[in-house]
């Protein structure tokens, strides 16, 4: 026990667990299609601690144009431009929009906000899907700019709906 402690303490010496440190510090809700632990895990492989949950007081729509399209998943339609959800604060407080909840470290965090960048961080609180209780202070995409609607004659749009609907599945029929 002696010599455990002894490598614990050089590894605390060495900076080892700044890494985890790193790694606990954001709370993060997503919704979209970053609900979706696949397209998630794409931009932050590191991602942990994903659980189904709500915020309060926003409601959800299709309103942003992302020019640039997917990226990094779906790339068979990558590059073509579709309209992406955005959350917007409610005047009904009661209102609820489902996401899930996770931490990841820094490196994956700056991929997310680099894939997230036609929205701005804001805080709000979460709280578990199941329990109702709160599970602290999470950051929240936002962008707000209604720039663009919903295509239903768009592949791409309906490609990004169905990725959407997909990750809710994973959650069950009542999320």
């Amino acid at each position: 026990e002696k010599y455990a402690l002894t490598q614990l303490q050089m590894k605390i010496l060495n900076g080892w667990p700044s890494i985890l440190i790193d790694m606990v510090q954001k709370l993060v809700f997503g919704y979209g299609s970053l609900i979706s632990v696949e397209d998630l895990k794409a931009t932050a492989p590191d991602a942990f601690g994903i659980r189904p949950c709500y915020i309060q007081g926003f409601v959800r729509d299709f309103s942003v144009l992302d020019p640039v399209g997917f990226s990094e998943t779906n790339l068979d339609i990558g590059g073509m431009a579709y309209c992406a959800l955005d959350v917007k604060h409610s005047p009904d407080k009661t209102s609820r929009v489902n996401g899930v909840t996770f931490k990841t470290s820094e490196d994956s965090f700056k991929r997310l906000t680099e894939r997230e960048r036609n929205y701005s961080l804001i805080k709000t609180v979460a709280y578990d899907f199941h329990t109702n209780e709160p599970l602290g202070e999470s950051l929240l995409f936002s962008a707000n700019k209604n720039n663009g609607n919903f295509d239903f004659g768009s592949k791409v749009q309906m490609r990004y709906l169905q990725i959407c609907l997909k990750g809710a599945l994973q959650y069950g029929e009542r999320f």
